[in-house]
């Protein structure tokens, strides 16, 4: 498939499909790559995506999903899906997660491990002739570093991006997960600067767990000459999901897909 843009969004992690999705309705100049491991989630990005382009009145063709896992290496490996399919993972559950995780161990648990193929960005970006990453969205429970290690010499074309991050090993939810100060090391040997990091707070019956953070970071050597609008209601496009919307969403849509008709 060939590609007329030169701005690319990267929404590693996809899940189902929100984020990449809200991009690409966002910012119709930029094309938006997803990549999600798990078969039956590709299914709802695109049952979602079809949703969307019924309610807007439009297509939206600047969007792809693709039914890869994303690493530092390219190879056939096993994916573990959890209860819970947000926090599934190319990374084994931690033995300490009862600990270290109180509550929400009937979340992670692993209920099924299939096998899928794993792919390095540095080759999808050559294979597609794309020469650098205007954003780049990471959410891969536990293996983002690895993303990022999978981008070679072209994770100096990457403009800014947002990944999650263990604080610690001890209290991460995974096996061989990266922590913040890994980060922190492996950022020296590129361009990319950590812009902000913000700690994610969950509930727990022992209190507020910060196992957690999103790290937003930035190329310093890189001027940003583009704004991208990340700015987008993930409700609205869960409910539009389950199809569960509220009156207010079916006038807005109802207006947006009679301009986009006549215009």
């Amino acid at each position: 498939m060939k590609f007329k843009y030169k701005k690319y969004i990267f929404d590693v992690g996809a899940n189902d499909g929100v984020d990449g999705l809200a991009l690409a309705l966002n910012n119709k100049d930029f094309f938006i790559h997803a990549f999600e491991a798990n078969p039956q989630l590709i299914k709802t990005i695109k049952q979602l995506k079809k949703k969307l382009e019924k309610r807007k009145g439009i297509l939206i063709n600047n969007y792809q999903i693709h039914n890869y896992a994303i690493s530092n290496k390219n190879k056939m490996a096993l994916f573990n899906i959890s209860n819970n399919d947000r926090v599934s993972s190319l990374n084994t559950l931690s033995k300490d997660i009862k600990k270290s995780w109180p509550g929400y161990y009937n979340l992670f648990k692993v209920v099924k491990k299939i096998k899928v193929k794993v792919v390095t960005l540095y080759d999808f970006m050559n294979k597609h002739k794309i020469k650098h990453i205007n954003f780049l969205h990471i959410d891969t429970q536990g293996h983002d570093l690895n993303v990022l290690k999978g981008l070679k010499k072209n994770i100096n074309n990457v403009s800014e991006g947002e990944m999650e991050s263990s604080i610690s090993k001890q209290r991460s939810a995974y096996q061989n997960n990266h922590t913040i100060k890994d980060v922190k090391q492996f950022f020296q040997k590129t361009n990319l600067k950590i812009k902000k990091i913000i700690k994610i707070e969950h509930q727990s019956k022992k209190g507020i767990l910060k196992n957690e953070a999103d790290i937003y970071f930035y190329n310093k050597k890189k001027a940003v000459k583009f704004k991208i609008n990340k700015k987008y209601n993930k409700r609205y496009f869960a409910r539009v999901l389950n199809e569960n919307t509220y009156y207010k969403d079916d006038i807005i849509d109802f207006f947006i897909k009679f301009y986009n008709k006549i215009f």
